[in-house]
């Protein structure tokens, strides 16, 4: 009796551990940093996007720096993008699309209780993760791909300052 219960305790510990990921893809992705419409500086990243059952994981790592890491969660269920303490959803009619990064729109997401020094919008899809950051009050963020065309940031920068 003692064994079986042991037995049924091991199972039912590892049954609970499987983990419900179904993919996982690396990238690289280059971070340019704007204050106001002027480019500061550029830094490394690689995006590690996570796919599961119930959310997608996007985590972007600095090449340099591990404290610049940046982490957001999407729920497809409710469409919500989560990035720190706050819980973002999409925007309708102000979605965009640039196809030399990606065939799905990137939906335009504001903080769903909004600050006045809060971060937002946030240019994202589900495929390509997120394209931009805008913010009020401190720099904003441009993450492109690897080889992607620089000419399109200025149109990215235009979208995230509207």
């Amino acid at each position: 009796m003692k064994k079986t219960l042991q037995i049924l305790i091991f199972l039912l510990i590892s049954v609970s551990c499987i983990d419900s990921k179904r993919d996982a893809t690396s990238v690289k992705r280059t971070l340019y940093i704007f204050d106001l419409d002027s480019l500061k500086r550029k830094e490394n990243y690689k995006l590690t996007t996570e796919i599961s059952d119930t959310l997608t994981k996007y985590e972007y790592q600095n090449l340099t720096d591990q404290n610049k890491n940046m982490k957001f969660f999407y729920i497809p269920k409710t469409k919500t993008l989560r990035f720190a303490f706050w819980d973002y959803s999409p925007i309708k009619g102000k979605d965009f699309k640039i196809t030399s990064l990606s065939k799905t729109e990137f939906m335009n997401f504001e903080m769903n209780d909004p600050e006045t020094d809060g971060t937002g919008p946030i240019l994202f899809n589900h495929e390509y993760g997120v394209l931009g950051i805008g913010n009020v009050m401190a720099p904003n963020f441009v993450y492109l791909k690897d080889k992607a065309d620089i000419n399109i940031l200025d149109d990215i920068i235009k979208k995230l300052t509207d």
